[in-house]
């Protein structure tokens, strides 16, 4: 199979809203409730906890099968992160919400764990340590996303797959430009309670 249809398919795969699909299935628009957003976290607040580890998962998955599926079809490093890069693209800009989508955390965590498992676990791991501590998604988000960017250069040998974790790492905290403004001013979300606004 071409690279290239591999990529648009890995693309049209990353752009299901999984998040959206199930907040309906629920009669929550999630778009409409608390960040506004359609990913795991903002789920995980307006639909519980079940429900929101449902969407972080397949969010994962559209991630993580693309890219095994290319390891599969026996592609280069290249289109390896080609195809990684589709599917995270297809989830930040879906052609499913008029090119809208959420953050891109959960399916970047996939393909991470389709290119190299031990940046994937290292940067989860930071991720669950850093949300621990702060109470804050976005913070985690933001540091894993700098982590595996870094990790890549220390554990990966291609240098297609070095650039991968640049660019995931810069759309990742690119996307999270709101939440860092709300940071700035103490009115971000929390994980387990919402922040109150500095008085």
């Amino acid at each position: 199979m071409s690279p290239w249809v591999v990529c648009l398919l890995a693309f049209l795969f990353g752009a299901i809203p999984f998040g959206l699909v199930i907040g309906k299935l629920k009669g929550v628009d999630l778009r409409t409730k608390g960040s506004g957003n359609i990913g795991a976290s903002n789920a995980m607040r307006e639909l519980g906890k079940p429900l929101g580890a449902l969407v972080f998962m397949l969010d994962t998955l559209k991630g993580w099968l693309p890219v095994f599926a290319a390891h599969q079809l026996g592609f280069s490093p290249e289109w390896l992160v080609g195809v990684g890069l589709a599917a995270v693209f297809g989830h930040i800009y879906s052609p499913f919400m008029r090119f809208k989508g959420g953050k891109g955390v959960a399916t970047a965590l996939g393909v991470l764990l389709g290119l190299d498992w031990r940046v994937a676990l290292i940067a989860f791991g930071i991720f669950i340590v850093v949300v621990a501590v702060t109470d804050y998604i976005s913070v985690g988000s933001i540091s894993a996303a700098v982590a595996q960017a870094a990790l890549f250069w220390v554990f990966a040998d291609p240098l297609p797959m070095k650039l991968f974790g640049a660019v995931v790492g810069l759309f990742v905290i690119v996307r999270h430009h709101s939440n860092i403004q709300r940071l700035l001013k103490g009115e971000e979300n929390r994980l387990r309670k919402k922040a109150t606004p500095p008085v």
